[in-house]
């Protein structure tokens, strides 16, 4: 599946020679008849496959996950993709072509296949964070004999609620912290009406900045700048690459589709089951895509295996603000469950 290879840093060991069967790869590879960008790197090519599905829509991330959860690459073959149109995979030409959710779950499903066609594996593992969690649910609950398992953090639930709470935790920590200016503009667009604002994207940019600079987002800041500089520092993410990501981002495809499918959706009502063993890690003090809706939608959602953890000091980002107990339940609770119930005898 590869049509062209660009620079990460390859595993070498204590003599720095490369490792023997590691894999450290990005590639521009076609799905769904577009060019799409995928960094896949591991030890072992022989690890169980992990695709993560980053935020946005619009969001990479995949600089931020090789920083803070590298230490994934020893257990498993950890696939980062930009998803189509932004990122790496932003196109000017493409960028205000239309879009819609059916076209993210189907280029899910077309990498997935891919995967574990190249990898031969029966199965891989899916992780989804924010809006990678509501495409990735999607994907499992069509095809869960693809999947292992799937993870969600900061997990998409009902949005309309979300929206509600989200809204009402901004415009409470204005007023408790009397800030004049967050109240006047918060109470400017009003509440949400079924996920939306009456004044659009405009709204949502207002709520979410307020939201942000109140902790609601990253715990404890009032932005996410501590993680996208990351990006600056990043080897496989150059200038060209940054100016693309927020490009892509703000295209008015996107935007359209956020306000017109995204933010209007309640998974409640779509999926209520899943095949395969689930996982909800949440941030405590996530408002962004409030955890405690979410976790209200795990309580209903049924699953041969269901596990929920809290992480008491994260918000909407628990795999970057809480990266060490995020990186130690993937390989000792979701991957030791699977091992274990594929040899039950051996545990």
């Amino acid at each position: 599946m590869s049509i062209f290879r660009s620079y990460t840093p390859a595993f070498k060991d204590n003599c720095g020679r490369v490792m023997n069967n590691s894999i450290a790869e990005m590639r521009m590879i076609t799905i769904g008849n577009t060019r799409q960008w995928v960094l896949i790197r591991g030890e072992n090519r022989n690890n169980p496959v992990l695709l993560i599905l980053h935020g946005g829509p619009g969001s990479p991330e995949s600089c931020l996950f090789r920083y803070y959860n590298h230490s994934l690459e020893k257990n498993f073959v950890v696939v980062n993709w930009d998803q189509r149109a932004c990122g790496k995979s932003y196109c000017k030409a493409t960028a205000n072509e239309p879009l819609n959710i059916k076209m993210f779950v189907e280029d899910t499903l077309e990498l997935t296949k891919a995967l574990i066609s190249e990898f031969h594996k029966e199965k891989i593992f899916i992780l989804g964070h924010s809006w990678g969690t509501f495409i990735g649910l999607l994907a499992a609950s069509r095809h869960p004999e693809l999947y292992y398992a799937y993870v969600g953090t900061g997990q998409v639930s009902n949005m309309p609620e979300g929206e509600l709470v989200s809204y009402d935790f901004a415009l409470n920590a204005a007023v408790k912290s009397h800030n004049q200016k967050a109240i006047q503009e918060l109470e400017k667009i009003g509440k949400p009406k079924n996920g939306v604002y009456e004044c659009g994207s405009v709204g949502t940019k207002t709520e979410r900045k307020w939201l942000s600079y109140f902790g609601g987002s990253v715990y404890g800041k009032k932005s996410f700048s501590s993680l996208m500089t990351k990006f600056l520092t990043s080897k496989e993410y150059n200038i060209v690459d940054i100016i693309h990501m927020l490009k892509g981002m703000n295209t008015p495809a996107r935007t359209r589709m956020s306000q017109g499918e995204f933010l209007k959706t309640d998974l409640t009502k779509i999926v209520n089951s899943l095949d395969i063993p689930v996982y909800f890690f949440l941030g405590r003090h996530d408002f962004q895509i409030p955890s405690k809706v979410a976790e209200k939608y795990f309580q209903v959602l049924k699953a041969p295996l269901k596990k929920f953890v809290w992480f008491e000091n994260s918000a909407h980002t628990p795999c970057f603000e809480e990266p060490e107990k995020f990186n130690d339940l993937l390989v000792n609770m979701v991957l030791a469950d699977s091992i274990k119930k594929a040899n039950p005898s051996a545990m």
